[in-house]
């Protein structure tokens, strides 16, 4: 029964047909004053700059040597960045000198579940009505029993949690009606964890330095060029936000939550599908550029599709998603580990 509502075409109908007549009809207006000024991000848009016009290297020693930990944080973040431009750099000479780099196209041979572009197309519906939804349910009792108040940030992060919850539960629901477990529809598989775990790090031990170079020649264009690019309200909350709780829910959604559900949908979904049409080379930049389509950030488009394209790879090279969210969880923790220091060290 639940299998006929979700891939028949009534569901999506009614629930598009609600949306239209709520936008229609019109929002409350304690509604409509919330999502037209969301909750003082105007003041960030003003106020907010990457970094300081001018940095004080004695104050910034003076604030590691205050906190212990800050330096211990950064000396790390800087091992770990050092270590995996040297290492990427060795490792990839060595491949070649070695002869192992012809392996680099060898792949498991278990092709990936079978997901159609109707699956895919029915989800992404669920998405963008639950989207339309939100301020809706910004103002739920069950929401509303949380205290959040008109000017609070919380709702930002909450909301991503809450967005990328329903994704989960839409991908597994269809996957329930596959005929095999949910669990190895989606891509996951117990089998050869460890294995796999070994090749994401390779992967990504390999891609980093070229990742790094895109990044720089990606900054380089920008400063040429004069251009200020747009900033999403999560980069506005991590370097200006003084609640705890808001950074905390950014640190949850952007190292854990996140990558989990974008795996799901965009290696265990998308990427599959694409794949019943596309050769793997092609199936694997197709889904690669669609990951850093989703993402919005023109600037970081290029190094956002590398990686993108590494997490397909190792997904069709393990036959398993448990090497795309190791490696997505740990670029993710880095940038965030990264941005953390950044603010503890300079903006605050």
């Amino acid at each position: 029964m639940i299998q006929r509502i979700l891939r028949g075409r009534w569901l999506y109908l009614l629930l598009a047909a609600a949306v239209l007549v709520i936008y229609t009809v019109g929002l409350p207006v304690e509604i409509v004053t919330t999502v037209e000024e969301p909750a003082q991000l105007s003041r960030f848009n003003e106020s907010l700059e990457w970094w300081p016009k001018e940095v004080d290297a004695v104050a910034v020693r003076d604030t590691v040597h205050e906190r212990p930990l800050l330096g211990v944080l950064l000396a790390f973040l800087s091992l770990f960045m050092g270590g995996m431009l040297v290492g990427g750099l060795v490792f990839s000479w060595w491949s070649l000198l070695s002869g192992r780099a012809r392996s680099l196209w060898a792949f498991s041979g278990r092709r990936p579940p079978a997901w159609s572009f109707a699956e895919l197309g029915r989800i992404m519906a669920l998405m963008i009505i639950a989207f339309s939804l939100l301020p809706l349910i910004r103002f739920a009792p069950p929401v509303l029993a949380l205290g959040l108040s008109p000017g609070s940030h919380r709702w930002i992060p909450l909301s991503a949690l809450l967005l990328d919850a329903l994704l989960v539960a839409a991908i597994f629901a269809f996957a329930s009606g596959k005929g095999m477990p949910a669990w190895r529809a989606v891509g996951l598989s117990p089998r050869r964890i460890l294995p796999s775990l070994a090749e994401g790090f390779k992967g990504y031990l390999v891609v980093f330095p070229w990742l790094f170079l895109l990044l720089f020649l990606t900054v380089e264009l920008i400063r040429f060029f004069h251009w200020k690019p747009p900033l999403e309200p999560i980069q506005m909350l991590l370097f200006q936000e003084r609640d705890p709780l808001v950074i905390g829910l950014l640190v949850v959604l952007s190292c854990v939550i996140g990558p989990i559900a974008e795996e799901l949908f965009f290696r265990g979904v998308l990427f599959a599908a694409v794949r019943r049409y596309l050769s793997r080379g092609g199936a694997i930049l197709a889904s690669g550029a669609a990951f850093s389509l989703i993402h919005t950030n023109p600037v970081g488009f290029l190094p956002i599709m590398l990686i993108g394209s590494l997490l397909a790879y190792l997904y069709e090279r393990t036959g398993s998603l448990a090497a795309p969210i190791a490696v997505h969880i740990l670029h993710n923790t880095f940038l965030m580990s990264i941005g953390l220091v950044v603010r503890w060290l300079v903006m605050e």
